[in-house]
């Protein structure tokens, strides 16, 4: 405190040193760069009430290394107005962050008189004093600026790119939609990703936009959108359903995997439908995302599986052998069925899933009356039984004691006779 009160004769009182402020400036400066933490912190808050001579000190002030005296230089820029304006907006130019933080904070307590010169600054050569102009002019929310902002989307400097995308979320301006969906062409991810959060955040607007792009440039790109359109989530899930009806193939290839990332169980109807779409990349897709979706979509697949075209059953069964044992219990329930071909292809699905439960129910199988089935059931359990180690014999309906004496439990060696002429 000793050298404040050297230069204010003792007094932290403004109405005490206001007069004759101009000749004690040099003795400010000298207090600002060579005193303590408190005699820098108690000459701030001074000079901050006699403004136009100490701005420049308090600019300078900005750069301290104690983050006290950049916020009391950043408060007293503040309540000093437009003419700290141009010289706080040259200070956007620092690299420093911690600098640039608070000469934002002091730009924005200025307000209203800040604008027009921020706003010329998004032409400025310098980068960092465009990037900053931006990011205050979002955090301002100031509606003239969206135009400016909207042309730095295509500023020659990544960052600048990127403060841009991140300013317009702000606004919520249905005509940024479109210049921010071409950024996700942009080079450098940092800027794509805040395109993509930018476009999350305005909303529905930006889906039917998003899903027009599905269908447009390279497979890069559309993978882009469709990451726009995952993080979207939940909102998406009605429009993604209708445009798995469009034209362009590219459009209901996305859609449907987006639907399975996603993962909303009110899709599968309509995936189930893709199934039978007439391109290969498309049923793939449909394929993919219903096992995406999981449990609820099992019901609807078996009944695809059962009752489908020659394609749409294909399909179906892919996702089942996906989901693995889960689809277990319902392929068991179809294994029993009246068509032998329904018999056989659940025989063979079981086989592949490979879940040690449907033992049982194969061994029965093997003595069906159709032989396309008995030759599956065998084959199942048998691949049933090397993938999970189950060398004894499976447990197997029989005929009645009456057919067969080898089943009575008082001869056990008749009962080995049989078991040799089983086929496990």
């Amino acid at each position: 405190m000793g050298l404040f009160k050297s230069i204010f004769g003792g007094s932290s009182e403004p109405e005490d040193y206001r007069e004759g402020a101009q000749g004690i400036s040099d003795q400010v400066q000298k207090a600002l760069a060579y005193g303590d933490v408190d005699d820098r912190w108690n000459a701030i808050r001074a000079v901050g009430e006699l403004g136009g001579p100490f701005i420049e000190p308090l600019v300078r002030a900005l750069k301290d290394d104690f983050w006290i005296i950049r916020r009391g230089a950043s408060d007293m820029l503040g309540k000093m107005g437009a003419p700290a304006v141009p010289h706080l907006v040259a200070m956007l130019a620092e690299e420093d962050e911690a600098v640039r933080r608070e000469t934002e904070r002091a730009l924005i307590l200025i307000g209203e008189p800040s604008i027009e010169p921020l706003q010329n600054a998004l032409s400025d050569n310098d980068p960092h004093i465009r990037r900053g102009a931006i990011e205050i002019l979002g955090l301002m929310r100031v509606p003239g600026a969206v135009p400016g902002i909207i042309r730095a989307l295509s500023d020659e400097k990544p960052l600048v790119r990127q403060e841009a995308a991140i300013a317009l979320r702000r606004y919520h301006d249905p005509s940024s939609i479109a210049p921010l969906i071409g950024i996700l062409r942009d080079d450098y991810g940092y800027v794509r990703m805040a395109a993509v959060e930018t476009l999350c955040l305005l909303g529905t607007g930006s889906i039917e936009p998003l899903i027009t792009a599905l269908g447009e440039g390279s497979e890069e790109f559309q993978q882009r959108v469709s990451l726009a359109l995952v993080s979207i989530g939940y909102p998406a899930v009605d429009p993604l359903i209708t445009a798995l009806g469009k034209d362009n193939p590219d459009i209901r290839r996305h859609s449907a995997n987006i639907l399975g990332r996603i993962g909303d169980p009110k899709a599968t109807t309509a995936l189930i439908r893709s199934l039978e779409d007439r391109e290969r990349s498309v049923r793939r897709e449909a394929t993919m995302a219903l096992t995406d979706i999981c449990d609820p979509a099992i019901p609807p697949l078996v009944k695809a599986f059962h009752d489908g075209d020659p394609g749409v059953s294909n399909c179906a069964m892919e996702a089942l052998w996906i989901l693995g044992s889960r689809s277990t219990p319902l392929l068991l329930e179809i294994l029993d069925d009246p068509d032998a071909n329904v018999r056989r292809r659940s025989a063979i699905l079981l086989g592949e899933i490979g879940d040690k439960s449907s033992l049982e129910a194969l061994s029965r199988r093997m003595s069906d009356e159709n032989p396309a089935v008995r030759r599956e059931a065998f084959e199942a359990v048998e691949m049933i039984k090397q993938k999970c180690g189950v060398s004894e014999p499976v447990p197997a309906v029989t005929p009645s004691k009456t057919e067969d004496p080898a089943d009575d439990p008082e001869d056990p060696d008749l009962s080995r006779e049989k078991n040799k002429n089983h086929p496990w």
